[in-house]
C-alpha cells in the first residue's frame, strides 16, 4: 500500500519543536495495572472529540503506571508539548530506561490519512485504519490521527506496544 507523506508532517513538526521537561526521575516506581480491553462503541467516552472539539493533552490520556505497564519500561522523564487548548496538534513523550514512548494527536481527514509513503505497511486490529512507517504507528479515529512511537524493543515488540497504547488511548479521545 502506498501512503502520501502528509501523515508524517505532524510528526516532523512536533519532533522538531521545543519541549518543556518535567523530570520525575525521583518518583516512586509505578504500580502494575491490568490491561485495558479493546475499544467498542459502548466504551467510547460520551465527550469524545473524535469528530470535533479540542485535541486533548496526550500526557493526560495515560497514567505513569499505564505507560510502564504497556511498555515494560520505567519512566525517567516526561516531555510535554506546552500547547494551548485549541491547538490542532499535540504530543507527549515519556522518556524511559532504554527507550521512549511518544504519542502525537492531530486533526486529519480520511482522504489525507491515505498518504503516499512507499515503506508504509497496513496494520489490522486498531482504529478505523492504521499503518506503520519509520517506526511509527498511525491510526485513524474519526478526524483524529493518532501517532504512537515506541522504542526500546525489537521492531515487532515496539509495534505491539504501540498497538496496545493506541487501543487504550482511543476510547479516551
Amino acid at each position: 500500500m502506498k501512503h502520501r507523506r502528509t501523515a508524517l508532517v505532524p510528526v516532523v513538526l512536533l519532533a522538531s519543536a521545543g519541549c518543556g521537561v518535567i523530570n520525575n526521575a525521583d518518583a516512586a516506581p509505578a504500580p502494575t495495572v491490568a490491561p485495558t480491553p479493546a475499544v467498542s462503541a459502548a466504551s467510547v467516552s460520551p465527550t469524545s472529540i473524535k469528530d470535533n472539539g479540542d485535541i486533548p493533552d496526550p500526557c493526560t490520556l495515560l497514567s505513569r503506571a499505564e505507560v510502564t505497564s504497556l511498555t515494560g519500561r520505567r519512566i525517567t522523564q516526561v516531555d510535554r508539548d506546552g500547547a494551548a487548548p485549541g491547538d490542532v496538534s499535540r504530543f507527549c513523550q515519556w522518556q524511559q530506561d532504554s527507550g521512549q514512548l511518544a504519542l502525537f494527536l492531530s486533526r486529519t481527514t480520511a482522504d489525507d490519512f491515505k498518504v503516499t509513503v512507499a515503506e508504509a505497511h497496513d496494520v489490522d486490529g486498531v482504529g478505523q485504519a492504521a499503518f506503520t512507517a519509520n517506526g511509527h504507528l498511525y491510526v485513524l479515529y474519526g478526524t483524529v490521527q493518532v501517532d504512537v512511537y515506541s522504542r526500546g524493543g525489537s521492531d515487532e515488540q515496539n509495534l505491539g506496544d504501540a498497538k496496545k497504547v493506541a487501543k487504550v488511548v482511543i476510547p479516551r479521545i
